[in-house]
């Protein structure tokens, strides 16, 4: 039995002692070949945690970063959309104070000042549609996938979007804008006086389509006492009146009060209609209950000013009678582009302090990912001279104990017995 033990051990002990060398260059060599200190969180469970923890740390500031990075490229967008249409307003504006000479102007001149007002208003639609580079619409607010500035067949524009804006965590304590509503920026611009837009409902059955223009004011005190009222044209049954014949009757939004003089006019294509000191023109043929709302207020969109400025041009030359309205609307043209450029500085303003923000929050990212990657690597990365010189200990150790265990293993008692 005593034999029987000791051969048990002599065998047992050596194995057990160089798998456990063994594992522990295994274990090295692995530290060497990954470069990290820490393979599972058995290895150094207090270590461990605090590497999830800083990992966890890295990676929500690199989320930043992207956030930063398409925050920009949003913003830079945006600014470059605003400064094309700053240049196209530029233009227009220098249009309206040729417009104004209104002694020295030509008729082929006025005409081809209207000729290019028509072409720069069509390219300030497009840019107030831009895109950004995922394809969707700078200046919708939420709604990115829908046009936010519409041509209506009836006459206007309508803007579509919303006022939402959207806005991107760029660190755990800011969050910044990377849009701006199109209302805020081109529609919600105070008007140099009360003004008025026009629209036609959308249900009209007209064919064609009745339509109605942006209008010109003719008579400002008149407009500032009705406002702040709108006004309701609405088509009646052509029998209503002998002989029968389309009509419309004018009534006030508010409380559907007829206004004097306007109920049952007999309808001319093309006719203007003049109603608190405001002149629109209607064309086409609109349906019994078709209705088109003059609204009043005291902003003005920046397409409506393009639009009224395109009005006067074609409408109320100089030498027909009209001179007083005719320089009336240029002054204000001119006025309310200012406001409008005013505006669009503003907002580039806003855009900038955006920017200067990013890139600070950028730098300060960075120090804290260099950092936290630098306490990071202190805990789970190895250390390159300790490991390789515990290698080379471990590799001599197990290679002492084979060398003993060969040695060992093949002596017996029989050796001895003569």
């Amino acid at each position: 039995m005593a034999d029987r033990i000791s051969t048990y051990w002599m065998f047992s002990q050596p194995v057990s002692n160089m798998t456990r060398l063994q594992s522990q260059m295994n274990l090295t060599q692995q530290q060497l070949s990954t470069g990290l200190r820490i393979l599972t969180p058995a290895d150094d469970p207090v270590g461990a945690a605090r590497v999830l923890q800083l990992d966890q740390d890295i990676a929500l500031t690199e989320q930043y970063e992207r956030n930063i990075i398409l925050l920009d490229s949003r913003l830079t967008e945006e600014e470059s959309t605003l400064d094309a249409i700053n240049e196209t307003l530029g233009r227009i504006r220098e249009l309206t104070v040729q417009a104004g000479n209104a002694g020295v102007l030509t008729d082929e001149d006025r005409m081809a000042i209207a000729q290019e007002v028509e072409e720069r208003f069509d390219e300030l639609y497009d840019l107030m549609n831009a895109k950004d580079g995922a394809g969707e619409y700078l200046f919708a607010g939420f709604s990115g996938s829908s046009q936010p500035f519409v041509r209506n067949e009836a006459g206007g524009y309508s803007y579509e979007g919303d006022e939402g804006v959207r806005y991107l965590q760029v660190s755990s304590t800011i969050t910044l804008p990377s849009s701006d509503s199109g209302k805020d920026i081109f529609m919600d611009i105070k008007s140099s006086e009360t003004s008025f837009s026009t629209y036609a409902n959308p249900l009209n059955q007209g064919n064609p389509i009745g339509r109605i223009s942006a209008g010109l004011t003719v008579d400002q005190e008149a407009l500032d006492a009705f406002y702040p009222h709108d006004v309701v044209i609405t088509f009646e049954n052509p029998l209503d009146i002998d002989p029968a014949e389309p009509n419309y009757t004018v009534r006030r939004k508010s409380d559907g009060r007829i206004l004097e003089g306007m109920q049952n006019v007999p309808y001319v294509t093309g006719d203007e209609i003049n109603v608190a000191g405001m002149s629109v023109r209607l064309t086409g043929a609109p349906s019994p209950g078709d209705q088109f709302v003059i609204e009043t207020s005291s902003k003005q969109g920046l397409l409506t000013t393009a639009e009224k400025f395109l009005y006067t041009l074609e409408s109320y030359p100089p030498g027909t009678g009209f001179d007083d309205v005719y320089d009336a609307n240029i002054a204000s043209t001119l006025s309310n582009l200012d406001n409008a450029i005013d505006r669009i500085s503003q907002v580039q303003a806003r855009i900038g302090a955006r920017q200067n923000t990013t890139e600070s929050v950028t730098n300060q990212h960075a120090d804290s990912k260099l950092a936290a990657k630098d306490v990071r690597s202190k805990i789970r990365d190895v250390d390159w001279v300790e490991a390789v010189s515990r290698l080379q200990m471990e590799s001599l150790t197990l290679q002492a104990a084979q060398q003993s265990f060969a040695q060992t293993s093949q002596l017996s008692l029989f050796n001895f017995i003569r």
